[in-house]
């Protein structure tokens, strides 16, 4: 097959929505590439605007709680996201598992032809069944080559074990000596494999940590013991917090023949490789000369191990007692070597970079031919992932089907793909296989009146869906390799009318005249301009295309040309009354230096900046005291458009407030506002409401640990809309309810659909009553509504739950 033509233009992978960190600068574009985007910049700038998306059909005619209400959850279909960071399979290919960066791990479900999720209230130990109980990616997680129901996971500093493929774990070894030191989101998240099981017993498991060195169990996980033979990792980068490298890596040796000798590798980093012959109990340096350091490693079918190194840009082989440096011998190019995986049925090896291009030998490495590719979607897979077939084809980790003859897996940045790659193959036509996967970490999510729901996150931009429960096809506010969208608002005065602050999160790499993509939408979301001009806050330059970017974004609910914009950085916020064509300064009295905004990185789940929904002209924003404007602390209004400002409320509104906080105006009722700092770690985390503008403040009773608020259509009768959170009520957690201005609630879920994932915004449905979204950090998009479902506990590979509304208390 001919390899298609793709844009010339590198490309990151997924990056980590708790702390965004770009580990990789990217080369530059080129200027055909540069042409070609600036191309696209004009007719993207230029759609016309057609009539807006429409709302998804309601499930249940009831406008108002009824006696046994029962609530539908699912995902909403978007697909995909990620990134895939690694892939284990037994010897068999019975059991297919793929770990995660931001939560969780999944399994791949024959019987329901998807992928699913294995982190879930249903599977895991009472320990987790809490409030962002497992909101982390997987570090690590392996099947038993000699037991496909065997699997052993390392997340949340602890390995877990399951001996049902995955749909009950158990923590055998709890308490010793976890928990371990890891980032799951690092970095160094595409190296590994840092677990490895026995060929032979299923319960010799070893596991390799970057700052607490290599571990090893041989009850199954009962019972830890550090090898202390092998040496920790070299921390790359002494003067950062936590241990800056990757873990132990680790493969039991592959001899020709095939029969497993229990001879284990393992790679210190920064030191090098070392082996044992005594079931892992002490090991040795393997000979000289070798890495000190690789990214993925694997053992051909003649016994010889090579090696991909990203750091020394080097491939690695270990043939007859000797290292040698494959890229120097062979005169191969010098890349970050990423991926390598060795045909079981034939002398292939395949050693790729981080964009999917490489070398591949038929003949032990004595011979080496280029190795590229092009992608397809699937069957049954979501449409837009077509935009993953450009020349930078993000690759996390390869694995030969054990099966299927010279079928090829890869953990890429948007889901999971494979390739049929016989000996000699010049191109893997790459083919998405990602369904069930719903990965991408959830910014924001609004719902104008009349229109479809528009979900806003990390990567992959906004997706309008006026269908839920079928895969995006596209995503706004442009198709462009990574957009994210941080935020959204709608007024009332223009119907169809959206913003967003939409921004490469790349800061500086690949700037093509779309690195922001703020703008608006007339049409609901299907179409959108770009703002006619970006302000230049002081302190950037007027050529950095990142100087107006992210942050937090409102429109006024009386006129749509009047948009506030707080950028990130603590930047200087800006307001136009003309719809982006021009911006002003806002000026707050007292304001400090060059960094009078309240929003201080990129990555913040922070929503502090609220229009009044009924108001005319008037806008709320909190600041936290931040860029060294400590006496700007308190809450800001305006009541003509952002000209002039004056302070409502001094000082915090509630501890913590400087980070995720969220300010919620209520629609229909003027000066009606909630606030929560939606962050756990802070000595009163208990929900405010203010009835007067933000003039004082009230505690809501017996409701804490508030991670959002959303407000949808009020019940038939009721004088106020229905507040939906996501917190505890009297103690206990869920997503609740209210139809009666807070002072009683429902639950309606404790994990909706068996998340336990970190809630980081909710959003209603303003025209059906009881459709809420809820967005999590690493796993997408959950709705539920009111629906004629049959209430029964979830299964733990269950696509939809259907829960029973509990009986309402009473503050």
């Amino acid at each position: 097959m001919e390899q298609r033509a793709r844009r010339n233009i590198r490309y990151e992978d997924f990056v980590k929505p708790k702390r965004r960190r770009w580990p990789w600068i990217l080369a530059a574009v080129t200027l055909a590439a540069i042409a070609a985007a600036a191309t696209a910049a004009y007719f993207w700038w230029a759609q016309p605007s057609g009539p807006p998306a429409t709302p998804p059909p309601a499930l249940s005619s009831a406008g108002a709680p009824v006696q046994n209400e029962r609530y539908q959850w699912r995902p909403v279909a978007i697909g995909g996201g990620g990134m895939i960071s690694g892939l284990s399979m037994d010897a068999g290919g019975k059991t297919f598992v793929i770990r995660t960066d931001v939560y969780g791990a999944y399994i791949w479900d024959k019987g329901a032809n998807r992928w699913s999720q294995l982190v879930t209230a249903a599977s895991m130990p009472a320990i987790d069944r809490v409030q962002n109980g497992a909101a982390e990616g997987a570090y690590e997680i392996v099947v038993a080559p000699s037991r496909a129901e065997r699997i052993y996971m390392a997340i949340k500093g602890r390995v877990y074990r399951s001996d049902d493929q995955g749909r009950s774990w158990t923590l055998p070894g709890a308490g010793n000596p976890f928990p371990l030191t890891w980032d799951a989101n690092s970095e160094y998240r595409l190296h590994g494999p840092f677990m490895a099981v026995d060929p032979r017993n299923p319960d010799l498991v070893f596991l390799g940590t970057p700052g607490n060195g290599l571990w090893r169990s041989a009850d199954a996980g009962a019972s830890w013991a550090r090898v202390a033979s092998v040496p920790v990792s070299v921390d790359r980068n002494p003067d950062a917090a936590g241990a800056q490298a990757p873990g132990t890596m680790l493969w039991f040796e592959q001899p020709a023949g095939g029969k497993p000798t229990g001879r284990l590798f393992a790679l210190a980093p920064g030191t090098g490789m070392f082996v044992s012959s005594n079931g892992g109990l002490s090991f040795t340096p393997l000979g000289t000369g070798g890495p000190r350091t690789l990214q993925r490693g694997a053992f051909d079918r003649q016994g010889n191990f090579w090696g991909g190194d990203d750091h020394s840009k080097s491939i690695w082989s270990f043939k007859g007692g000797q290292w040698t440096d494959v890229t120097q011998a062979k005169g191969l190019k010098a890349l970050d070597y990423a991926a390598v995986a060795a045909n079981p049925r034939a002398d292939q090896v395949i050693i790729i970079d981080r964009s999917g291009n490489g070398y591949q030998t038929s003949d032990s490495g004595e011979s080496w031919s280029s190795f590229g590719h092009s992608a397809e979607v699937g069957p049954g897979d979501p449409p837009w992932l077509r935009t993953a077939d450009t020349a930078f084809f993000t690759t996390g980790d390869l694995l030969f089907d054990p099966v299927v003859p010279n079928r090829l897996w890869t953990a890429h940045g948007v889901g999971v793909w494979y390739a049929d790659v016989p000996p000699g193959s010049a191109v893997a036509a790459w083919v998405s296989q990602t369904r069930g996967i719903e990965e991408l970490v959830a910014n924001d999510v609004i719902q104008p009146t009349g229109g479809a729901p528009l979900f806003a996150g990390w990567d992959f931009g906004i997706h309008v869906k006026s269908d839920l429960n079928a895969f995006s096809t596209t995503f706004q506010p442009g198709e462009r390799a990574l957009i994210s969208a941080q935020q959204l608002d709608w007024t009332p005065a223009r119907k169809g009318f959206v913003i967003t602050n939409a921004s490469d999160a790349r800061i500086g790499c690949c700037a093509d005249g779309n690195s922001v993509m703020a703008g608006y939408s007339s049409d609901g979301g299907r179409s959108w301009r770009k703002f006619g001009s970006l302000p230049t806050p002081p302190g950037t330059k007027e050529d950095d295309p990142w100087r107006m970017s992210f942050g937090t974004i409102a429109v006024s609910s009386s006129n749509a040309d009047n948009i506030i914009w707080a950028a990130a950085w603590n930047r200087q916020p800006f307001y136009t009354k003309d719809g982006g064509a021009s911006w002003k300064p806002v000026e707050l009295p007292g304001a400090l230096n060059e960094t009078p905004g309240s929003f201080g990185h990129q990555w913040y789940q922070r929503k502090t900046l609220t229009a009044d929904k009924s108001q005319p002209d008037t806008f709320y924003l909190v600041h936290s005291g931040d860029g060294g404007n400590a006496p700007l602390l308190g809450l800001w209004r305006t009541r003509d458009g952002g000209a002039t400002w004056s302070r409502t409320f001094e000082g915090e509104i509630a501890p913590s407030s400087n980070m995720a906080a969220k300010l919620r105006s209520v629609p229909g009722h003027g000066g009606h506002l909630f606030f929560t700092s939606a962050f756990e770690h802070t000595t009163d985390t208990t929900l405010r409401r203010s009835r007067d503008g933000g003039a004082t403040w009230d505690l809501v009773p017996e409701v804490n640990r508030v991670d959002d608020v959303a407000f949808g259509k009020a019940a038939n009768g009721a004088a106020y809309p229905t507040i939906f959170i996501s917190g505890r009520v009297g103690g206990v957690y869920g997503i609740w309810r209210s139809t009666d201005d807070a002072k009683s609630w429902q639950q309606l879920a404790d994990f909706p659909n068996g998340t336990l994932d970190q809630v980081t915004v909710i959003g209603a449905d303003p025209d059906v009553f009881g459709r809420v979204y809820i967005g999590y950090k690493g796993s997408g998009w959950i709705w539920g509504e009111p629906a004629p479902c049959k209430p029964a506990p979830r299964g733990p590979r269950a696509a939809e739950q259907c829960v029973g509304v509990a009986p309402a208390v009473r503050n």
